[in-house]
């Protein structure tokens, strides 16, 4: 088997990028730099996912010694370019790595492969200057090419910038890609290598010549460049480095980070597991339609890795929710008042903390332990990134929200722009002054404010003259958990059933007057003001009570356990305590209620008149 050709790319006389300037383009990710490898590839693997296909992915990492090893550097590599042999040379004598990134000349390599399956893969043209009528020119686009415009709508990301991550993650900057891909409307295989060093100068038959620092393993074109290997060639050379099994029916790419930086001795599954859930949960949901699916497969050194679903794994399965709704459109509208344009549709669910998963667990881990975060996403359900709100004051209760911005061309389009080459948020200044840079601005501002107030409403605030003396230490403490409300309004009035004279029987809406503990349990004490003008002897007064939730009384029966609610008793004045409800007659003043609560829920009184046993 013939090992593929080094070819190293000489300036142009109108010039070239160098390959120093290619690896900056990706700018400064906030992400880490795996998360951001796995988000930019998957992405582009959505993207290249033919519409009513779902796609598979698989993400494998292994490690080659011995003869396995010598075999694969003599196929690929049989050459190495200037400065990169050195360099590795250099790596190679540090005995005290055990990492990877031992590199090309030690005694161990390790390899991160990302393969997708039921793509489109790298088709069209092999050279920059072709044109094609039949495909997209994926090929040139991704290993020639810098910067490309994207060429899917609604689509995730590009083939431009982002990939300068494959090169970073890489100890060696260097890749190799296999594809099972289409040119002219044929089916063709495709293999070549690339790496990314820096500009320099080299003799070149007895002239010093200067190099962008680009270099390709292929083969030559004939014309003074390099191709792929193709065809049938390169069907046994993939095999015999090992990449995963293709055929003509298995359309896609395999791409191979050679060296890449990852600590051994890490967590690297747990690394892996995080990184796809918690970037690519929206297309792994149950609810998630079979063509938008994606399914993801993970192995480290021959072991396969299991991914639970985002159902079963806090507090992604909130979030799941949460996508339901605003997928049906449940959620609320972000709309912009001066372009009259709907730009979104936010939903947030909330519910009971779950216990995290053991990888959640880790130091460092991407998945919050107490989520209050509202994942932003454009139509094409990849999470850009998450905005952060005000937490509820205690973890027993969370909450999580999704934004997906709308899918008409032109805002789509607003938001797309906005993204870095990262695609990991949304940066209106990046756009020019404008009615698509007003469009993001709002859209962020109304957000922004959606999660900053959404544990704590505004018609939950207790005022000020209402507060008894501790309460400005307990609202510090519970946040929003404790205020007046009343579904009936400022009281209830309840009227006797004869002549033209309007009886005097009403009670105002309960205020919250203190927190007590009773054998560690937390009690919180409502007043309010009863008043009777005696005409009916036989009114009762019962009193029941109530979950304050988004805003509005919920019945505490409706809810499951942790949320328990309870009413202790009720009195008038200084009178007798009872259960939960008082004979008035013809009584009047201030009824005191005390309800048990746990810490984490808001409480309040819904009372309601009787005469005798009826309602």
């Amino acid at each position: 088997m013939t090992p593929l050709t080094l070819f190293s790319e000489p300036f142009a006389r109108t010039g070239n990028i160098a390959g120093e300037g290619f690896r900056r383009l990706l700018g400064r990710p906030a992400l880490g730099l795996l998360q951001t490898v796995i988000r930019e590839a998957l992405q582009n693997s959505v993207d290249a996912g033919p519409e009513g296909n779902s796609v598979e992915v698989k993400l494998r990492y292994r490690v080659l010694q011995g003869g396995e090893l010598e075999q694969f550097k003599a196929l690929a590599f049989p050459e190495l370019p200037p400065g990169l042999s050195e360099q590795q040379t250099q790596i190679s004598e540090d005995t005290e790595t055990r990492s990877s990134s031992t590199g090309l000349l030690g005694s161990r390599l390790g390899i991160f492969e990302i393969a997708d399956f039921n793509t489109s893969g790298l088709a069209g043209p092999t050279r920059a200057d072709e044109i094609s009528e039949v495909e997209d020119p994926d090929f040139v686009n991704f290993f020639r090419n810098v910067g490309a415009a994207r060429d899917t709508n609604l689509g995730g990301g590009t083939y431009g910038y982002g990939k300068t991550s494959l090169y970073a993650l890489s100890g060696c900057s260097t890749i190799i890609v296999d594809s099972q891909t289409t040119c002219a409307g044929q089916p063709v295989r495709r293999v070549m290598g690339c790496h990314l060093g820096n500009a320099y100068q080299n003799d070149h038959e007895g002239a010093p010549k200067r190099y962008t620092g680009r270099h390709w393993w292929g083969r030559e074109d004939g014309d003074g460049g390099v191709d792929p290997v193709e065809g049938e060639e390169a069907t046994q050379l993939a095999n015999a480095l090992g990449f995963p099994a293709r055929d003509e029916t298995l359309t896609g790419t395999t791409i191979a980070i050679i060296a890449p930086h990852i600590d051994e001795d890490a967590e690297l599954s747990s690394d892996l597991v995080e990184s796809v859930l918690w970037n690519f949960w929206p297309r792994m949901c149950a609810t998630t339609p079979a063509d938008r699916k994606i399914s993801i497969t993970l192995e480290v050194e021959g072991n396969r890795i299991s991914i639970p679903a985002p159902e079963e794994f806090p507090p992604l399965d909130l979030y799941s929710k949460a996508l339901a709704k605003a997928r049906a459109g449940e959620g609320k509208p972000v709309e912009s008042l001066r372009y009259k344009a709907k730009l979104g549709n936010l939903a947030i669910v909330h519910g009971l903390r779950s216990p995290r998963d053991g990888i959640a667990q880790k130091e460092g881990s991407l998945i919050p332990s107490h989520s209050a975060h509202i994942a932003l996403m454009r139509p094409v359900e990849l999470v850009v990134r998450y905005l952060p709100g005000e937490a509820y004051p205690s973890d027993r209760v969370e909450w999580a929200g999704v934004f997906i911005c709308s899918d008409k061309p032109d805002i789509e389009r607003a938001f797309a722009d906005a993204e870095p080459p990262a695609h990991d948020d949304w940066i209106p200044d990046m756009l020019p002054k404008g009615r698509e840079k007003t469009l993001v601005n709002v859209a962020l501002r109304e957000i922004r404010q959606e999660a900053l107030t959404y544990a704590q409403p505004k018609s939950l605030a207790i005022s000020s003259r209402q507060k008894g003396p501790s309460v400005a230490g307990t609202a510090t403490k519970l946040g929003k958990l404790l205020g007046q409300t009343s579904s009936k309004g400022p009281g209830r009035r309840a009227s006797g059933g004869g002549g033209g004279k309007r009886n005097k029987i009403s009670i105002s809406a309960p205020r919250f007057v203190k927190l007590d503990q009773i054998d560690h349990q937390l009690v919180a004490v409502f007043e309010a003001d009863l008043i009777n003008d005696g005409s009916d002897p036989e009114m009762q007064l019962h009193a029941a009570p109530q979950l304050v939730i988004d805003g509005s009384l919920e019945d505490a029966a409706d809810f499951p356990a942790g949320y328990d609610v309870s009413l202790l008793d009720i009195r008038l004045e200084d009178g007798e305590a009872h259960p939960d409800q008082l004979s008035i007659g013809s009584k009047g003043g201030i009824v005191t209620c005390r309800v048990a609560m746990p810490e984490d829920v808001a409480a309040s009184v819904k009372f309601t008149f009787w005469k005798g046993d009826e309602a």
